[in-house]
């Protein structure tokens, strides 16, 4: 499939924005063709797009930051860039992972020097403007985007093949297009449901106030003061040296049920109803989240502006009814039962898990707890299934006995001492002896090597481990 190389440039003149998909302009197009010949289209129209719409439609697209072209383009054109390979993530996955959340050491003038050795001069990015003729340093600029792009290429290339990293490249490569979909479709918000959350949540937010400081014998302090808040909770009898959630966790008294519920409230408003507003895009009157396709060493995504992967669903009942399809549309939602915990199983091939799996009417969780408390798995209570809930998943992210202890505190609401939670552990261990044997296979080559691999081949590296292997035996 024949390459093209692809770069924009956006209009920052006074009144527009050139990073907004939706109200900005593209003052140029560049491509590099095969034939090593540079095109450069000043002020696109749709004229012009729909003529070349084919090429770029049906040929390897590669740039750098691909991801910002590629939704300028179809928003504005309604050009897909459907084959593409973005110079940017593939050096994120080169990193091990650590360059991941760097964009200061994965910029195009950041690779350029590493692979050419050449520095780049990017003062001339933010001088485009629609419908004023490009300067002679302008052209150049453009052009210059293009000129080490194929070298770049071919030397990734042979990274990725030395590393094993083909599938995962391919994997990252083809989520472009449809993070592009998704980011420009976004999502309609009700403000109309979204602002009785405001309501209740403002109720709740004052009425929980208005009762620590009654418990506090004060109304003077800032319940947002960590400090402060430790010397009031002092004075009624709390011998609490932070407001964190696990040192909270240690006590029972009623003030701390207000705090933890003014504390609740006052985040739902803050952190996701009075921002949210703000994100509904003018044009479009929807709200546009962005999206990183490697927002984490483990390749998963992040998002932001705002955070659609982590709404107060849990904690607060029908938020989801915020979120509305268009009309004449329905929201369809999928989810996919415990996969981390199936994905453990069939990696370490552990007959137990495989098999509560596989039998329909069998939980888990349920068998976990029916082990650990040695009961029939009819007679194991909701708080029990909780706690077994918190020892699969808190087994299986690497958590011994002091964050069990933690984790049952804050997601079944179970005070343990060290030396239970210790034995819930071990049991853990004797219940499942496959997934604790690749668990600590993993672990140990992870130290001896520096680096794990996924089954997808995807590699982590690590840097400064905090602990010897010698050590890890020992312990």
């Amino acid at each position: 499939m024949p390459i093209i190389y692809l770069d924009i440039e956006t209009d920052n003149s006074e009144g527009f924005n050139g990073l907004d998909f939706f109200r900005g302009r593209i003052v140029t197009i560049q491509l590099l063709l095969p034939n090593g010949k540079v095109i450069i289209l000043k002020d696109p129209n749709q004229v012009k797009l729909d003529e070349i719409k084919d090429i770029l439609e049906s040929n390897l697209i590669i740039a750098h930051n691909l991801h910002f072209d590629a939704k300028f383009l179809k928003q504005q054109y309604g050009i897909t860039l459907k084959n593409v390979y973005d110079t940017q993530i593939a050096e994120i996955v080169l990193s091990g992972g650590k360059y991941v959340g760097k964009r200061d050491v994965v910029g195009l003038k950041d690779l350029v020097y590493r692979y050419c050795g050449k520095k780049m001069d990017k003062d001339e990015q933010t001088g485009f403007m629609y419908g004023v003729p490009l300067t002679t340093a302008q052209r150049e600029y453009a052009a210059n985007d293009l000129r080490y792009l194929p070298e770049i290429f071919k030397q990734q290339q042979a990274k990725i093949k030395n590393k094993r990293l083909e599938t995962v490249i391919n994997i990252e490569m083809g989520a472009i297009p449809a993070l592009v979909w998704l980011e420009l479709s976004g999502i309609n918000v009700d403000l109309e449901k979204l602002e009785l959350f405001r309501i209740n949540a403002v109720k709740a937010r004052d009425a929980a106030r208005t009762t620590l400081f009654e418990l506090l014998g004060t109304n003077t302090i800032n319940l947002n003061s960590p400090i402060q808040l430790i010397k009031a909770l002092n004075a009624v009898g709390l011998p609490v040296t932070s407001t964190k959630k696990e040192e909270l966790a240690k006590f029972d008294h009623p003030v701390l049920d207000a705090l933890e519920e003014f504390k609740k409230s006052e985040k739902l408003l803050n952190t996701f109803i009075e921002k949210m507003p703000e994100y509904v895009n003018p044009v479009t009157g929807r709200v546009h989240a962005e999206y990183y396709q490697i927002g984490a060493v483990t390749g998963r995504f992040s998002c932001r502006s705002p955070n659609m992967q982590q709404q107060p669903s849990r904690t607060q009942k029908n938020w989801k009814e915020i979120f509305v399809a268009g009309e004449g549309k329905e929201i369809v939602t999928a989810d996919y039962s415990q996969i981390e915990l199936r994905i453990v199983g069939q990696v370490a091939k552990d007959k137990k898990y495989i098999d509560a799996y596989n039998t329909e009417g069998v939980d888990l969780h349920i068998r976990t707890a029916a082990a650990l408390f040695n009961i029939p798995e009819d007679r194991v209570s909701k708080t029990q299934r909780s706690m077994a809930k918190s020892v699969n998943f808190g087994l299986n992210y690497g958590m011994w006995a002091t964050g069990l202890v933690k984790r049952l505190k804050a997601d079944a609401n179970v005070e343990v001492t060290p030396e239970e939670a210790q034995i819930y552990a071990e049991d853990f261990q004797k219940m499942y002896p496959d997934v604790t044997y690749h668990l600590d296979k993993t672990s140990k080559e992870g130290l001896r090597n520096l680096c794990v691999r996924t089954m997808a081949g995807r590699l982590i590296e690590f840097e400064n481990p905090e602990i010897t292997l010698e050590q890890y035996f020992t312990n």
